[in-house]
């Protein structure tokens, strides 16, 4: 009888230990040590494995995938089937809009360049970018760091997030902050130009951010703010 409440509470410290610590077990020998007598009592726990649900967003495009809440395997007490952690399905968020796609040029320019203050031209939710002071990725809430960006406000608001495959660089996602006379002037004639900050206009690689082919490809993720 003593062996038995021993073996409850051995159990129960087991369980404690998996909820306060997260510990995996596959299969435990527990010694007691009862009026002399020592007794080996083995206790299988095995995981549940957990599954996963997902979630979907209609302004998100087909490739957006975020995990919302991450999953956690479940315990079970194999020789009774007693359930002793329930599994926690993990959350997916799946986009399944549509890509706005469009195709244009894009050049690079310095944050030093003739006529230049280095601040952008869009205000941010921190106030005023300076892309000498504060470089030339923006933190966005959403999408991370992302390379700053000039267009035709007009066509791509202040805030707009797009992936840009140029073809010479590697794709990459970038924020329009800044704007310009040649971004106006291009999209005046219907031509898309995207001008790619870089911090000086001797720059290593800003040269690889010109293709005026009007091939580039654009895909726009968010409008706007």
């Amino acid at each position: 009888m003593i062996f038995s409440k021993v073996h409850v509470v051995v159990k129960f410290f087991i369980i404690v230990l998996i909820l306060l610590c997260g510990f995996t077990f596959k299969r435990s020998s527990i010694t007691v040590i009862n009026d002399g007598i020592r007794k080996t009592s083995n206790i299988s726990i095995s995981p549940i494995e957990y599954g996963t649900r997902y979630v979907y967003n209609d302004f998100e495009p087909t490739d957006y995938k975020k995990v919302i809440s991450k999953g956690h395997d479940g315990y079970v007490l194999s020789d009774t089937d007693s359930v002793i952690v329930e599994p926690i399905d993990e959350v997916i968020e799946v986009g399944r809009g549509k890509f706005s796609v469009s195709y244009g040029s894009t050049t690079g320019y310095g944050a030093d360049c003739v006529g230049c203050s280095g601040n952008v031209a869009c205000s941010t939710k921190s106030g005023t970018h300076n892309l000498i002071r504060d470089g030339i990725y923006y933190n966005d809430s959403k999408y991370g760091n992302v390379r700053i960006i000039a267009a035709d406000n007009s066509l791509f608001s202040c805030g707009t997030v797009m992936k840009i495959d140029n073809g010479i660089m590697d794709p990459f996602f970038a924020i329009v902050l800044d704007t310009g006379g040649a971004m106006r002037n291009a999209w005046s004639n219907g031509n898309i130009l995207i001008d790619i900050a870089f911090p000086y206009e001797n720059s290593s690689g800003i040269n690889n951010a010109t293709n005026k082919s009007g091939n580039v490809k654009f895909m726009v993720y968010r409008n706007g703010w």
